[in-house]
């Protein structure tokens, strides 16, 4: 009989064991949420991220990256899936570079150059979302962020709406100091 309550009491404590470690998991997730919510900064945009373009009603399509470095500047390349003369398609790439400005909410924009084929460049501002992010080193690090251009395309001739998709590629890292 001893024995039949300690395995008892061992088996009650092993489940409180268990659902206090779920509990301390769960109360961390939720302190990195709520530290993530207002607690944007420019240092949340630290990384390469693959980014995804679409234009208008899926006329065209970009694929590229652009690399975040956590102090406002952004630099990349896309390669544009675009339509050609005679029902054809045409690729072309382009160039980015430009800055970023975002606020404790984790809304922002982007100011781009966007260097063209045969060598002209366009100026574009792209409104942006993060809407998804992982704390690392206390700082919520975009992992991926949504956007709209507010100009229409400077890409492809074309009145088209632009919006992105950007995913962070690796592990969420801080960016160093500069």
């Amino acid at each position: 009989m001893k024995h039949a309550f300690l395995r008892s009491y061992q088996s009650v404590l092993a489940v409180f064991f268990i659902a206090a470690l779920s509990l301390s998991a769960a109360a961390q997730q939720d302190r990195d949420e709520s530290a993530a919510q207002g607690r944007y900064s420019t240092a949340s945009l630290c990384g390469n991220y693959g980014a995804i373009a679409t234009y208008g009603a899926n006329v065209a399509r970009a694929l590229g990256f652009e690399a975040m470095d956590g102090h406002g500047k952004i630099t990349g390349a896309a390669l544009v899936n675009q339509p050609g003369s005679n029902n054809t398609r045409t690729l072309v790439n382009i160039g980015i570079t430009g800055t970023y400005m975002i606020n404790a909410e984790g809304m922002g924009t982007m100011s781009l150059t966007i260097a063209l084929p045969g060598g002209s460049t366009a100026i574009v501002t792209e409104d942006f979302v993060i809407t998804k992010s992982k704390m690392v080193d206390g700082i919520a690090i975009a992992t991926e962020i949504q956007d709209a251009q507010e100009v229409p395309s400077a890409v492809i001739d074309d009145s088209s709406l632009v919006i992105h998709t950007y995913t962070l590629r690796g592990t969420p890292r801080a960016c160093s100091a500069h």
